[in-house]
């Protein structure tokens, strides 16, 4: 699970076949103005240098010569590509997102993207902040960020614990930045994320923080980036197990 696989040309045709077939969801992702913006559809054709999403509204904002990233789920795997808009246009009830064949399409298991939890001797200090939004108040707050502590982690997101005194800085739809370092010993990963979801845990003083992250698919820096989680993800697998030996072994 450490790397995912490049496509061979006949594969890549494959794939898309098969994604054509099983209706396969497919989140586009690209950024305006500075910020991501995440579109699901699906796949209707393809052809030598081009394929063609088909919907009912087009992104809002996407426009030709976008650079775009695609992420697939088929089967066992997520299939992820970089490319370029070469039109969106109108058909009949429907609008179609023309883009560029990729020149590249990667391979990786689901398995990666399943959250896995961080092993319990490790405690994981996470870092995030955003534009300063208070559900109550217009004005923004005082601190820079704000600090959690990381629970979960996958591929595509993580989940943070954070003091239940800091819950009216966030909601759910939120663009934030995310900070942490899996191990001591390693350079810390930073990440462009939006909150999923908010649950409270009154009991314990803390709610917690679901966080989604954003653009690993689009370019390179993202892709590099995704490949450490992947390796983190590994590692913390690895020792899980162990505890886990560790304890029925006691």
């Amino acid at each position: 699970m450490t790397r995912g696989e490049a496509l061979k040309p006949d594969q890549i045709r494959d794939f898309l076949l098969s994604s054509i077939q099983e209706h396969a969801d497919v989140v586009l992702s690209f950024t305006r103005q500075g910020k991501w913006r995440l579109h699901h559809t699906q796949i209707c054709c393809f052809g030598e240098d081009f394929i063609v999403l088909e919907e009912d509204t087009s992104p809002e904002g996407l426009i030709e010569n976008q650079p775009v990233g695609i992420c697939a789920q088929l089967g066992h795997f997520k299939y992820l590509f970089e490319t370029s808009v070469q039109s969106v246009e109108a058909k009949g009830p429907y609008k179609q997102i023309h883009l560029d064949f990729p020149e590249k399409v990667e391979q990786m298991q689901r398995r990666a993207f399943e959250r896995h939890p961080v092993p319990s001797n490790l405690k994981v200090k996470s870092l995030f902040w955003h534009r300063g939004y208070l559900d109550d108040s217009q004005e923004n707050p005082l601190e820079q960020y704000w600090q959690g502590r990381l629970l979960n982690l996958s591929a595509g997101g993580a989940q943070i614990a954070v003091d239940l005194d800091l819950k009216d800085y966030f909601r759910e739809g939120q663009l934030v930045g995310v900070q942490f370092t899996p191990m001591s010993y390693q350079r810390p990963l930073l990440l462009e994320a939006h909150v999923k979801y908010l649950v409270d845990q009154s009991e314990h003083n803390q709610f917690l923080v679901g966080v989604e992250f954003l653009g690993l698919e689009a370019g390179p820096e993202g892709r590099e980036v995704l490949h450490r989680l992947v390796r983190v993800i590994h590692d913390y697998e690895k020792m899980n197990r162990q505890h886990n030996t560790n304890s029925l072994t006691a």
